[in-house]
């Protein structure tokens, strides 16, 4: 079943355009009217306003399909409500009499400008396709909207993301309206098997709640529905069993990461984001491109240092460096486990290189991408090592030798079972030769610039360090190639 074979009713050109704007348009201000009346007589939560609002807005892009039959309208509209939902924010008169309909939430969130960026782009990649498009914004409509809800109202069991916290009612609420919203338009509008039908809801349904687990201030508006449209275009092409396949193996990679994470120093919505991350490895690559994240998930927390601090008790400066380790009460427990104090972004710190390695083999189909891939997370997994090294006597002899045993333990641990699976050559043997420089020199690049690194007042700079040295290193992985070895 291709994509372009799932259109339900040819576009419509009957309605004026400029028309069709500005009935979009005076909806969306007299909504906003609305909504800052009832809020101001009664007083109801702010997010309850805030979703009344999403909800509306969200099922007339619905109709944008049989609107608009040309993408550029579309595009303009979305530029305009940019243009108006930035006004709010900063034209002060407007932010006094309307802001608070979107602003009263009182945590830092753009989503209501990614939502018509989101809008826009996602009808120019759908090229006005209406099942294409509609799925995706109805699961960012109706999903999102009602788990927010939901998680407000009911939510008893939380989890820690990045923002603070979601409850895992407002996720299963989610999955729930988000298999529905795919599931109920694939099995009435398109002549998909019934097997095929269910397995996609599933699998889409699962995967685009792991994006609104991860996703932060209020990206979820873009991630969800530009998400859900690759994925939805991609499952419509496989046939019943490898829909299967995959059901299975994000099951596996979320049940195995949620088991493993006491064993971590990463906070809920991060763990979720790694368990996203193998799923995109296995699925663009291959088994073998699951390998290096793995090995580095299982396997840098044992290239932390652990201080016993009912024998060394922790300074105030070892503590701020290093706020993974135990508390010092926590510690002296014999079932003491990592602060898990880490969010998404020293995920995606940790496996920029190697998404970058990882696009660029589904683009250019090049397998010698796979031995940079592997060098990034090795250089990662050095350098996590590193990171855990005690400010006190940071310039002592015997760091050196650590930062060359965290060299070596990454280079064995990643590129020994790599070397087992692409068996021995003289290519792939000097391949991973040369990577043990690519290791070291973004290993002794962060360890001379990690003093400095940890007097910033936030990560930032941390995290964009450690891509940007581990990116540059991996490069090396390439050099046999490139010189025709």
């Amino acid at each position: 079943m291709t994509p372009s074979s799932l259109s339900l009713f040819p576009l419509s050109a009957s309605l004026n355009p400029w028309l069709a704007m500005g009935l979009v348009l005076s909806t969306l201000v007299g909504l906003m009217v609305g909504l800052r009346v009832y809020q101001y007589h009664f007083s109801p939560h702010p997010e309850l306003v805030r979703k009344l609002l999403h909800i509306p807005m969200g099922l007339i892009t619905l109709s944008f399909p049989w609107l608009f039959s040309k993408t550029l309208p579309v595009l303009v509209l979305a530029g305009i409500a940019i243009v108006w939902l930035l006004a709010l924010r900063l034209y002060k008169p407007l932010t006094t009499r309307l802001g608070s309909v979107l602003g009263g939430v009182g945590r830092r969130s753009l989503g209501e400008i990614y939502f018509p960026i989101s809008v826009g782009v996602l009808f120019l990649l759908s090229q006005g396709d209406p099942l294409l498009f509609c799925i995706p914004m109805l699961i960012l409509t109706l999903a999102d909207a009602v788990a927010a809800v939901i998680g407000v109202r009911y939510g008893q069991f939380h989890y820690t993301t990045t923002d603070g916290y979601k409850s895992a009612e407002g996720s299963i609420t989610f999955f729930t309206i988000a298999f529905l919203s795919v599931h109920i338009p694939l099995l009435l509008l398109t002549d998909i098997g019934r097997a095929e039908t269910l397995l996609i809801a599933l699998i889409l349904g699962l995967l685009v709640m792991l994006i609104e687990a991860i996703a932060w201030q209020g990206l979820d508006n873009l991630f969800i529905p530009l998400g859900g449209f690759i994925l939805l275009k991609l499952y419509l092409e496989m046939d019943a069993l490898t829909l299967l396949v995959r059901l299975i193996v994000t099951l596996l990679l979320v049940t195995f990461v949620l088991c493993w994470r006491q064993r971590t120093t990463l906070n809920d919505s991060a763990l979720l984001g790694t368990a996203f991350i193998g799923y995109l490895s296995w699925t663009l690559g291959g088994w073998q491109w699951l390998l290096a994240p793995a090995i580095l998930f299982l396997t840098y927390p044992l290239l932390i240092s652990w201080i016993k601090q009912r024998e060394i008790p922790l300074t105030l400066e070892e503590r701020q460096a290093m706020p993974w380790l135990p508390s010092e009460s926590d510690s002296k427990s014999p079932n003491a486990h990592w602060e898990r104090i880490h969010n998404i972004y020293a995920v995606l710190s940790v496996a920029a290189a190697g998404l970058l390695w990882l696009f660029l083999f589904g683009t250019f189909n090049r397998p010698e991408f796979l031995y940079p891939y592997t060098l990034s997370f090795a250089a990662n997994l050095a350098i996590i090592g590193i990171a855990g090294m005690s400010p006190l006597n940071y310039w002592k002899p015997t760091n050196l030798t650590l930062l060359t045993t965290y060299v070596v333990k990454g280079w064995l641990l990643m590129f020994a079972p790599l070397l087992l699976l692409e068996g021995l050559s003289l290519t792939s043997v000097f391949c991973v030769l040369v990577s043990l420089v690519g290791i070291a020199l973004p290993a002794i690049a962060y360890y001379f610039t990690q003093p400095f690194l940890r007097k910033r007042p936030t990560d930032t700079l941390n995290w964009l360090c450690r891509a940007g040295y581990t990116a540059i290193g991996s490069l090396l992985g390439l050099a046999p190639y490139l010189l025709r070895f």
